[in-house]
C-alpha cells in the first residue's frame, strides 16, 4: 500500500509522525509511505537470534548499540525500520529516545515474501543514498545472508554466506550463523 499525505509533495519525518498508531508497520521511502504487515514467526525467530548474536559481540562489549525494529530517519524523505540495526559507539549521538537520526552503521533486513523485492531493490537504494556503511539481507528459506558495503557511491555486494560473515564496520568480529538456521 502506498499513499501520499501531501498533495504533490514528498513525505518527511514530520509526516511520518502523523501516521496512525494502528499496529501496521509504516516506512517512508523517497517520500512515499509503504506499509507492511506484521512479521510471522519464522521472521521473528531470525530477528531474535540476530539480536542475540550481535548483542553478545557488539553491545555487551561496549562497541555499539543493537536495536530491533527502531525508526531510522535516514534522509529528509526516508524513514525506515530495519529488523535489526547497529549504531557504533562513535556515533552514539545519532540515538535519540524515539529514533535514530541518520543512518545506522549496520542495517539488517530479513526478507519476507511480501517485502523481499522492496528490501532488495528500493529500500537498499535508500540505504545507499543515505550512506549506510553496511547492509545485510537475510533470506531464511535459503539460509543465506548477503552483505553489502558502501563504497562511497553505492552499496556493493561483498559477501554471501550461510555459515558466517565478518562485519565490515568491525572487521575483527565474525558472526556465525549456525544458531540462526535451527
Amino acid at each position: 500500500m502506498r499513499t501520499t499525505l501531501l498533495m504533490g509533495g514528498k513525505l518527511t519525518y514530520a509526516d511520518y509522525l502523523r501516521l496512525p498508531d494502528d499496529g501496521l508497520r509504516y516506512e517512508i521511502l523517497d517520500g512515499e509511505v509503504v506499509v507492511s504487515p506484521s512479521a510471522g514467526s519464522p521472521h521473528q525467530g531470525l530477528q531474535v537470534e540476530l539480536l542475540h548474536l550481535l548483542l553478545t559481540r557488539i553491545g555487551h562489549r561496549g562497541l555499539g548499540r543493537v536495536f530491533g525494529d527502531l525508526d531510522c530517519h535516514l534522509l529528509r524523505n526516508d524513514v525506515v525500520r530495519p529488523d535489526v540495526l547497529v549504531v557504533l559507539a562513535g556515533h552514539a549521538e545519532r540515538i535519540l529516545p524515539t529514533h535514530v537520526a541518520g543512518t545506522p552503521d549496520l542495517a539488517i533486513e530479513i526478507l519476507s515474501p511480501g517485502t523481499a523485492a522492496r528490501d532488495r531493490h528500493r529500500k537498499r537504494h535508500r540505504y545507499a543514498a543515505a550512506g549506510t556503511p553496511e547492509l545485510w539481507l537475510v533470506d531464511g528459506p535459503r539460509r543465506l545472508v548477503t552483505q553489502f558495503v558502501h563504497d562511497g557511491r553505492e552499496l556493493v555486494r561483498t559477501a554471501q554466506s550461510g555459515r558466517s560473515l565478518r562485519l565490515a564496520i568491525l572487521p575483527r568480529i565474525v558472526v556465525p550463523f549456525a544458531r540462526l538456521w535451527q
